[in-house]
């Protein structure tokens, strides 16, 4: 983990920084590893502005606090990343649980049908079912992080919208058991 502490009009004392340290090493308890850290501290007429990045394998977090009192505006900003981080652990247990309780596909549809939402589940051989996943991304992503949430995800395949070209794109396993791309020819 690399912190990089910066401060403006005041003086950040080694005994802050081994606080912020050690707070950040608890937080990455929680959180898992911390890829990069940031600290601000900044005099700002009668109080003390503290910001802090942090960027994860999973989660990017920016927090700000004031206060006349330069420590307690740290703790309190600390304290809000970790709450932050916690509440983040909560919902990717329950996403997880919830992923499990369910199955991998939502449901079974006969192929060739449109629209999905319309169909009656009948009894249809294997060969001839659509399976019906909701495994995407409602923000743009890297490719190497949608190869991330496809191996996380158990399933075959991960729709996301690739960041670097704006296309939607969709990462598979092939026949090979090595990962493949498709990336629409429209932008959005």
């Amino acid at each position: 983990m690399s912190v990089k502490f910066t401060s403006k009009n005041v003086k950040f004392t080694g005994a802050l920084k081994a606080f912020t340290e050690k707070q950040l090493r608890s937080i990455e308890r929680i959180s898992g590893d911390i890829i990069d850290a940031e600290v601000i501290v900044n005099e700002e007429k009668l109080d003390f502005r503290v910001e802090l990045t942090l960027k994860t394998k999973l989660h990017s977090y920016f927090i700000e606090d004031r206060d006349p009192i330069l420590k307690q505006a740290l703790r309190a900003t600390l304290n809000t990343l970790k709450s932050q981080v916690k509440k983040n652990k909560e919902k990717l247990k329950k996403e997880k649980k919830r992923k499990n309780k369910s199955g991998v596909f939502k449901r079974f549809v006969p192929a060739g049908s449109v629209p999905l939402d319309t169909i009656k589940l009948k009894e249809e051989t294997p060969a001839n079912r659509l399976m019906v996943s909701d495994n995407f991304s409602r923000k743009p992503l890297s490719v190497e992080e949608a190869l991330f949430f496809l191996k996380e995800s158990g399933e075959n395949a991960y729709m996301f919208m690739n960041a670097e070209t704006n296309k939607i794109a969709v990462v598979f396993y092939n026949k090979n058991k090595s990962a493949s791309i498709i990336e629409a020819n429209i932008q959005i």
